[in-house]
């Protein structure tokens, strides 16, 4: 029902016209016997988000130098951000149901950007404010955990057209962090091997990458 309003809404007819004469009162009624997700449904959703940023952050880090440094504490900020940005965003778009003035849809709108983009900056700004809790994953233990996680990960987006590209950069990573952990192992610090060689590499996977988004058929997705 909620398609074919949105299917009406696009040719003109207000919510009084599809509804009739009390169209919020309808909504809600038709709101309160929607089914609603679950709770581990709701915390799903944010926490996948949140790991697979993670994951690639991981994996860049790991590319940077031959030391691994994971923060317990900022995974755990950035992870309270998204659950309480998620869940203010479903709250204000699910009663944004029953609006039918256009200035309350701009400004649930402008509500709902503004709140993305504070839980962005929070994402990328809480590493900055929490420094407590850091710990470094010794050799080998690192590469193997790393090298575990983009197995799994590189066989799922494997499966799926959309993401396959991605795998390309995967391996650009682990490559550069590998070349990385070997140079400091043998004591190599020549520019081109510990600098241009990685650079190439990375620059490599990301050709890959755009070259796999312009292989996949849209139409077929």
């Amino acid at each position: 029902m909620m398609l074919d309003f949105s299917e009406a809404e696009r040719d003109g007819m207000s919510a009084e016209d599809y509804l009739g004469k009390n169209p919020k009162k309808i909504m809600k009624e038709i709101l309160k016997g929607a089914p609603r997700s679950s709770i581990k449904e709701s915390l799903l959703t944010p926490i996948l988000v949140l790991a697979v940023l993670r994951y690639y952050q991981l994996l860049s880090d790991f590319s940077k130098g031959p030391l691994l440094t994971v923060n317990l504490l900022t995974f755990l900020g950035q992870l309270l951000i998204f659950l309480i940005g998620f869940g203010l965003v479903a709250t204000i778009l699910r009663r944004s149901l029953v609006q039918d003035s256009p200035k309350m849809k701009i400004g649930t709108y402008i509500v709902v950007g503004t709140i993305v983009l504070l839980v962005v900056l929070g994402y990328v700004g809480m590493a900055s404010f929490i420094q407590e809790g850091a710990f470094y994953i010794p050799a080998p233990w690192d590469s193997l955990s790393v090298f575990t996680i983009s197995l799994v990960i590189g066989i799922w987006n494997w499966k799926e057209a959309v993401f396959r590209p991605f795998v390309s950069m995967i391996i650009a990573h682990l490559v550069v962090g590998s070349l990385l952990r070997y140079y400091e192992w043998m004591g190599i610090s020549n520019v081109f091997l510990t600098k241009v060689i990685p650079l190439a590499v990375l620059f490599i996977g990301i050709f890959v990458l755009f070259r796999g988004f312009k292989k996949i058929k849209w139409s077929e997705v």
